[in-house]
């Protein structure tokens, strides 16, 4: 890919020729992209050869028999399974912090998805009440009392099968909607700052050549013909599925799904496109070796100056390593981390010193109950609770702070629905990839489509090339890689009729290519030039 801004070329040392391994293991290290993950199998010894003088007898043998049982599912596939489980939607919901993230998440991006997660907590309370009054009465109630007749048979638990049934079906939905759009935004907020900085140019020193391939899968589909099928792709769509040019054109982008492709990420993109909306999904695709890869998918529709829909343009990353190493949620490697002493411990003899080890995590009855109580309901507790146990003491003296008084949620659930602006969601794609431009191929160079973010009276039909403000030797050499066809990264001045003096802009413009091996459009990305831009990394990812 040619950059306006630096060239760099290695400086050979002196050193002993590498062996093939190590020609292997630093390529796989240096070349791959950052968001991804390497061959599990590289180095394996469990298919090395078996010597003939190593076998027993006439053995057909030609590597260590397998012992495992059956096929066992790909590392990605167990994570992703784990990733949009309901034991992971119940890690986010059943720990303080972590609902807390969640549920700013719905209040800024779905909010009306606010009025299930709280009639999930209410009906998990009303079930938590049950389940603590069934304590009581296991714990004292049936116990037998001097001077009171007690009957033959124990009173015994109360049973609510169909609040325990509202309680799982409103976890399921959590789980199949609202989940799977979490990851999503948390993996665009990170993969953002990843192809900035490779846009940029400011990766870190490690990670210089591993993202090749950010900011360059696109696909272009064309919804008014049968099955919407892709028209264009750019090469690295091509490299990334392992499917060809001769395969993918003409095609709709399904051959991507596997086994454990997620029937409901598919469905919503498929509805997405129909109503003519932009839509997100990270998801599991398969390439043609049949190896599976996290699939962060963002499309759009892309309008014409009457505001019809013509095309879908659609970008994707594959985070397969992002995801294996929890996607920087705590929630989700907190129960990796729990899986994993689970699976130790299962695998381990038990013995009394280990047991001694293991920490009791069981919770009573009060307390999951206890962590379900709104501070009101709380508030009350502590001026309120044990007047019947004890004298009324006066606690002006020493009260708790609690939050801000406002109206409980069960009184009016609606209450914080009807205070947010619901408004419309954008039709623009997200993330790193909110500013684009469709392009024309040279000679033409003409913006045929752009983001909303960019559509400003006189940009569509008007040319690329002219606004871009420098002059001189950046300007030739954008405009050389447009005529070639090669990908290209400048950091220039972005003119418009309202800013004839141009502010800083980087741009990145990606081919995607029609069948006949033509241009047959120009992705744009655009990223705004922030003078103070600046990105903390901690291990592998930015945050």
């Amino acid at each position: 890919m040619a950059n306006c801004n630096s060239a760099r070329s290695p400086t050979p040392g002196l050193r002993s020729a590498p062996s093939l391994r190590e020609l292997r293991r630093n390529y796989m290290i240096n070349e791959l992209p950052v968001l991804q993950e390497t061959n599990p199998f590289d180095g394996s010894e469990q298919f090395d050869p078996l010597n003939e003088e190593n076998v027993n007898g006439h053995s057909f043998d030609l590597v260590a028999p397998y012992e495992g049982d059956g096929a066992p599912l790909h590392s990605l596939e167990r994570q992703a399974d784990l990733m949009f489980s309901s034991e992971h939607m119940l890690s986010i919901l059943t720990r303080p912090r972590y609902l807390a993230s969640f549920r700013d998440f719905l209040a800024q991006e779905r909010p009306r998805s606010i009025a299930t997660l709280t009639y999930y907590l209410n009906a998990r309370k009303a079930l938590k009440a049950i389940q603590y009054a069934n304590a009581l009465v296991r714990l004292s109630v049936d116990v037998p009392t001097a001077g009171i007749e007690m009957a033959e048979q124990p009173i015994g638990p109360t049973l609510n099968t169909a609040l325990e049934d509202r309680v799982q079906s409103t976890l399921d939905a959590l789980t199949a909607e609202e989940l799977p759009a979490f990851i999503t935004s948390t993996c665009i907020n990170i993969t953002s700052k990843v192809v900035e900085e490779r846009v940029r140019g400011t990766l870190p020193d490690k990670f210089q050549g591993t993202a090749d391939a950010l900011a360059e899968v696109f696909c272009l589909t064309d919804p008014s013909r049968p099955d919407n099928p892709i028209i264009f792709a750019s090469g690295e769509f091509h490299r990334t599925t392992q499917y060809g040019m001769d395969y993918v054109l003409g095609r709709n982008c399904r051959f991507l799904q596997g086994p454990k492709t997620n029937p409901n990420s598919t469905r919503r993109i498929r509805e997405a496109i129909q109503a003519g909306r932009h839509h997100s999904e990270l998801f599991l695709n398969y390439r043609r070796d049949g190896s599976p890869f996290m699939n962060l998918l963002q499309c759009a529709p892309l309008c014409d100056s009457q505001g019809k829909v013509r095309y879908f343009i659609g970008a994707q990353i594959d985070v397969s390593g992002l995801a294996m190493e929890g996607a920087q949620m705590d929630s989700l490697q907190h129960l990796q981390a729990q899986k994993g002493v689970q699976k130790e411990h299962e695998q381990s003899p038990p013995s009394e010193t280990s047991a001694k080890k293991q920490p009791n995590d069981k919770k009573s009855e009060f307390q999951e109950l206890g962590e379900l109580l709104s501070p009101r309901e709380l508030q009350n507790v502590h001026e309120n609770g044990g007047n019947l146990f004890q004298p009324i003491i006066d606690h002006e003296t020493n009260r708790r702070l609690w939050l801000p008084d406002h109206e409980d949620e069960e009184k009016d659930p609606d209450a914080q629905m009807k205070a947010m602006n619901l408004g419309n969601p954008t039709n623009s794609l997200t993330g790193v990839y909110k500013h684009y431009l469709l392009v024309r191929p040279y000679p033409s160079l003409r913006i045929l489509f752009t983001s909303p973010s960019l559509q400003i009276p006189g940009m569509l039909q008007s040319s690329f090339i002219s606004r871009i403000g420098d002059v001189g030797p950046k300007r030739d050499h954008i405009l050389h890689a447009l005529m070639a066809g090669r990908s290209v990264t400048a950091r220039i001045k972005w003119v418009t009729r309202f800013n004839v003096e141009g502010r800083n802009r980087w741009i990145h413009c990606t081919p995607l290519v029609a069948h006949n091996g033509q241009v047959g459009v120009w992705m744009v990305v655009v990223i705004d030039d922030d003078e103070e831009h600046f990105v903390r990394w901690k291990g592998n990812w930015p945050t």
